[in-house]
């Protein structure tokens, strides 16, 4: 396997792909091995570019990954990848492709506007074991050529060893739960049944003293400001119980949430918090916890590149008719006019689900950001 190259060359490039099925088989964090993944499979074939897509239960492209272009040219893209042209042929069609140019391929439709131009193409599937997970996508070869086979099995085998990865990780994320969900259970159950009830019927108590004609006036204000207290603790607590019995494990929102913010917190210097308000696992349709993720994936990610804040607060509620994000940040507020292609993408996820999308400056500085969908 040289095709023309030296044998310190073909030597290079095995001693590359070896480090990359190494990195994958540590497991250490699936994501950012898989982030890595995309850069190594940059460097081991010569790409100029490379994306990793993953699908989602609908079949169509869901987490799209990429390196190669910068976060000011993304900004300028007029839209995301959604799984269609050659992207999604090779989703269809999971067996590896090279073209040159890809615009001579039938499935070709071009490319958005503020893409960069891209001619050489090599697109390789990623499976766990009968299913496709998704797909590597490499493009433009250094020096203008043609990707080649060797890059192709290059490729394939590192396909391959991502595959396996996932596998596996999805394998201890579900033994892992099996020991875990019974003590859920049990503290969900006592946080729900003993500490509730007694909250509850302390307020009542508290209530009936409010209302007896000889408490003393100076007095009551104390009492009822204890009581909000003692709801919004019962709030609090209603949360935690709906995070304990979430039984849908890798594809729970909220764990995706909190993994994502986790990842954002350790790559920046931002503080985010978050808050859940009602069963987000329980009550969205089917799609809806998907468009969430996105929502609240975009609006951090533009927060952290664009708002130069110290502080931004994610909260989510997810009500009988209605789901709303809302983003806030203390930063330098977003500039009027703002149109990046980020912002269009979560407008037309709303109003294709009967809501609103609204990103605004805020009066006391900082931006807000308003995401909502009818259920």
């Amino acid at each position: 396997m040289n095709f023309g190259q030296t044998p310190d060359m073909v030597a290079n490039r095995l001693e590359a792909l070896s480090e990359a099925v190494i990195d994958i088989a540590k497991g250490e964090d699936l994501q950012a091995s898989l982030r890595r993944l995309v850069a190594n499979a940059v460097a081991i074939s010569g790409a100029t570019y490379g994306a990793l897509g993953a699908l989602g239960k609908d079949g169509n492209l869901e987490e799209f990954a990429y390196v190669g272009i910068s976060e000011e040219t993304a900004d300028e893209i007029a839209s995301f990848p959604e799984g269609k042209g050659l992207l999604g042929h090779l989703l269809s069609h999971p067996t590896p492709l090279r073209v040159n140019p890809i615009q001579s391929h039938s499935a070709s439709v071009g490319f958005p506007a503020g893409h960069p131009s891209m001619n050489s193409f090599l697109g390789v599937p990623i499976r766990i074991r009968d299913e496709i997970y998704g797909s590597l996508y490499l493009t433009e070869k250094q020096g203008g050529g043609d990707f080649t086979e060797e890059d192709e099995q290059l490729i394939t085998a590192l396909a391959s060893a991502a595959g396996v990865a996932i596998d596996n990780a999805r394998g201890q994320e579900a033994q892992h739960r099996v020991i875990v969900l019974a003590e859920r259970e049990r503290i969900a159950r006592d946080l729900h049944d003993l500490v509730i009830q007694r909250l509850f019927a302390t307020g009542l108590s508290l209530q009936a003293i409010v209302r007896d004609s000889q408490m003393p006036k100076s007095e009551t204000k104390r009492v009822s400001d204890a009581i909000d207290n003692l709801d919004s603790t019962v709030q609090q607590i209603r949360n935690s119980v709906f995070a304990l019995q979430d039984q849908s494990g890798e594809n729970s929102l909220r764990r995706r949430i909190q993994a994502e913010i986790s990842s954002l917190r350790n790559s920046s210097n931002m503080n985010i918090t978050c808050g859940f308000y009602g069963p987000v696992d329980t009550v969205l349709s089917e799609g809806i916890p998907d468009h969430v993720f996105a929502v609240v994936r975009e609006l951090l990610s533009n927060a952290i590149k664009h708002s130069n804040a110290s502080l931004v607060e994610v909260q989510i509620y997810a009500l009988i008719s209605f789901c709303e994000v809302r983003v806030v940040d203390n930063g330098v507020g977003i500039l009027a006019g703002a149109n990046r292609s980020g912002l269009l993408n979560l407008a037309k996820r709303a109003n294709e689900n009967g809501g609103a999308f609204d990103i605004h400056r805020r009066p006391t500085g900082g931006t807000e950001a308003v995401w909502n969908v009818r259920l």
